[in-house]
Parts: C-alpha cells; structure tokens; sequence
C-alpha cells in the first residue's frame, strides 16, 4: 500500500468516526479490492450509500429520500473538503459536537461516582475498594468514539511518561 493510499485510508477512518458520533447510524460495510462501501442512515432518515474509490480517488454516493423513494446520485473526488461536506448533509449535528448515547451518559457517571469517592475517602487512602481496572476499561469504551489524532491529543504525556517508569 503506497502512503498516499494510507493517508486516504486514515482519512476517510477519520470521517468515519466522526460521522458515527455525529449520529449517522452506520449499518452495512463492505471492502473490496482497494474499495470500501459503507450504508448509513443519516438525518431525516435519509439512506447514504457510499462507495469509497482508493485507486481512482473518487466517493460515489446514493442518497434515497425515504418519503418519495427518489434517488439521487452524486460522484466526488476523494478529498478532505468533499468527505467533511457529505458528513454535514448526513449529521444531525455539527463537526466537532457528537451526538451521545446514554449509556455513555451512564458511564461518565460512574466516573464521577468513583471519583468523587476517592476524593471522600482521600485520608483514608490504604481503604479503598475501587480498582483502576473499571476506569481503564470505560476510558477504553470511550476512546474508540475519537479519531486516532484526537486520541493522542487527550493522551497526558506525564501519566504515560510515569506508566513506563513504574
């Protein structure tokens, strides 16, 4: 695979990724040779169906109106502008914000449950009960709704630098 066709890749994870947490529900992939096809269901309940051209650089997509059946398609290159441009016609929401279910709502309180108790029994350090484990697993959870770039820029470069010293 040349760089260029592995930097069209990571991007189109990114979009990927970011179309997910802005509320398109992605509910059929698809990859063949150095294409990927994706089916959505974005805002309105419109259908997205977009095939991901690497060699020929191209998205062709087919957008069906679930009111009228009509369909209609449209033939892109394959560049950052154009795939930011389909993620706004499919999401419910803007770039950067993120439509969140509620049992992440759900873990995210447990967090602040969990850490609101350390900060309770902080004197009483040798007696808690809670483990890492639990957070290190909904930390998981979470990080899997970033682009790879997001995630290295929550990455805290002291606790990754004190992990490998330990």
């Amino acid at each position: 695979m040349s760089n260029s066709e592995e930097a069209l890749r990571l991007m189109v994870d990114n979009w990927l990724t970011d179309v997910k947490r802005r509320g398109a529900e992605l509910y059929a992939t698809n990859e063949g040779d150095q294409v990927e096809y994706f089916s959505f269901e974005g805002k309105g309940d419109f259908r997205f169906s977009v095939e991901i051209d690497y060699a020929i650089q191209e998205i062709n997509v087919q957008i069906t109106d679930p009111k009228t059946g009509g369909i209609e398609v449209e033939l892109l290159g394959l560049t950052a502008k154009n795939l930011r441009s389909l993620a706004r016609l499919m999401c419910s929401v803007k770039e950067g914000e993120a439509v969140v279910p509620v049992y992440l709502l759900a873990q995210l309180a447990v967090i602040c449950h969990g850490y609101e108790r350390l900060v309770r029994e902080l004197d009483q350090l040798h007696r808690i009960q809670t483990t890492t484990g639990s957070v290190a697993e909904i930390e998981a959870d979470l990080r899997r709704f970033l682009t790879p770039e997001e995630q290295k820029r929550t990455d805290n470069p002291l606790l990754s630098r004190k992990g490998k010293t330990d």
